[in-house]
């Protein structure tokens, strides 16, 4: 693609409005990257929440894990009065065994 050429939207944009992308296009190139930047950061907050709201679960660093916490730990990350935390779950022997930690 040369400096000239505008670039042709993913298929995947295609059931996005005509319109909003013809907007989009005509924007300077700070509001494109401040945009980018924030739809960037909103795939990621998304990508963490399933269609009902609720935290997926996540696969976290294990160097980040608490030290009583076992590594084999699944954690999923949910958002309670606009505070995130981790909430990690492990099993014992017969038991189920969890622990929440603030973000």
């Amino acid at each position: 693609m040369t400096a000239d050429e505008r670039p042709t939207p993913p298929r995947e944009l295609d059931q996005v409005s005509r319109d909003v992308l013809e907007e989009l296009a005509g924007r300077d190139v700070a509001t494109l990257r401040t945009m980018s930047s924030y739809l960037e950061d909103v795939a990621t907050w998304k990508a963490r929440r399933t269609d009902d709201g609720e935290a997926t679960s996540a696969t976290a660093d294990p160097d980040a894990y608490p030290d009583d916490v076992p590594e084999r730990a699944s954690v999923s990350v949910t958002e309670i009065g606009g505070t995130e935390y981790y909430y990690y779950q492990w099993r014992e022997d017969d038991e189920i065994r969890s622990r929440t930690e603030q973000l």
